[in-house]
């Protein structure tokens, strides 16, 4: 299936999310650190500071200007990932051009490629940014429809567990892509959610699915917004709520849910450090 808007994602995004992008981007680059996190207080007080913060974070990285009670970002690297970072750091992108394809990207449609070391170094085309023994899986689940990309089936876990297969969450959802337990056991009978490959793969089926009625809702009038991110607020409020709301539900949930996802894009294709190492900041976990 085909999303409406095609490469247009960006401008069809939600506006909450064009916002905390513009605000979180543009506004970091010209002021220090004290006025970064000023702004974000404001937006805090004003109840967007979930939404706000994972943008800003990865902002101030860029500018060198994250401060150490933020957690920092580890240099303790795999050999792979210590490949891609070298391959990126010869490329001497300029932060400002890097801070712009990041946001860029962070509104885009998801169909981006994972990162994997380049054809000439001493161990090619190995995934940097997602575990090599699910690249496969992650690959697969993005290739179910045409509207979820691997990039998005990589960030919406990295969002939702932080690669955890063991993870359960508050809502008794188990597994590393945390998939609704009646929807998992619908899509694998007899299956294991805590097995990471089948929660993937449960996940890009159950995501394609919610793609294709957001895409029917969209049609019909009924919402409005990116199939993507009807999508992804429908993964975490449920579709109903969606279909109540005429698209992205006006709430710090549903809003946050889907900016958080979108926020580890760019850290899947390689723009900024290897998602493992990024600090656990506010936002860049779903809580």
């Amino acid at each position: 299936m085909t999303a409406s808007g095609g490469g247009q994602e960006g401008e069809s995004s939600n506006v909450a999310v064009q916002a905390a992008v513009a605000a979180g981007g543009c506004g970091c680059l010209a002021i220090p650190v004290g006025g970064v996190l000023a702004v974000t207080l404001i937006f805090i007080v004003g109840g967007l500071g979930v939404v706000l913060m994972p943008l800003v974070i990865l902002i101030m990285f860029f500018r060198g200007l994250l401060p150490a009670d933020l957690g920092g970002i580890s240099d303790d690297l795999t050999p792979v990932e210590r490949i891609c970072e070298d391959f990126e750091a010869a490329q001497d992108t300029p932060s400002d051009e890097l801070a712009t394809r990041a946001q860029q990207i962070a509104l885009g449609d998801g169909l981006g490629t994972l990162e994997i070391t380049p054809p000439g170094s001493d161990s090619p085309s190995q995934p940097c940014t997602v575990p090599a023994d699910l690249y496969d899986s992650i690959e697969d689940a993005g290739s179910v429809c045409d509207v979820i990309g691997p990039v998005t089936i990589a960030a919406q876990i990295q969002y939702e567990t932080g690669f955890d297969a063991d993870f359960v969450g508050p809502n008794g959802a188990k597994g590393i892509s945390q998939v609704p337990t009646d929807v998992f056991e619908r899509l694998h009978k007899d299956g294991d959610p805590l097995d990471a490959k089948q929660s993937i793969a449960a996940q890009g089926a159950y995501l394609c699915e919610l793609a294709e009625q957001a895409q029917s809702l969209i049609d019909a009038g009924e919402a409005t917004g990116s199939v993507l991110d009807l999508t992804l607020a429908a993964y975490d409020v449920g579709m109903d709520v969606v279909r109540e709301a005429h698209g992205v539900p006006a709430t710090e949930e549903a809003q946050s849910y889907v900016v958080g996802v979108r926020t580890w894009f760019a850290s899947m294709e390689g723009i900024g450090p290897p998602p493992r190492t990024m600090p656990d900041g506010p936002g860049l976990r779903d809580t």
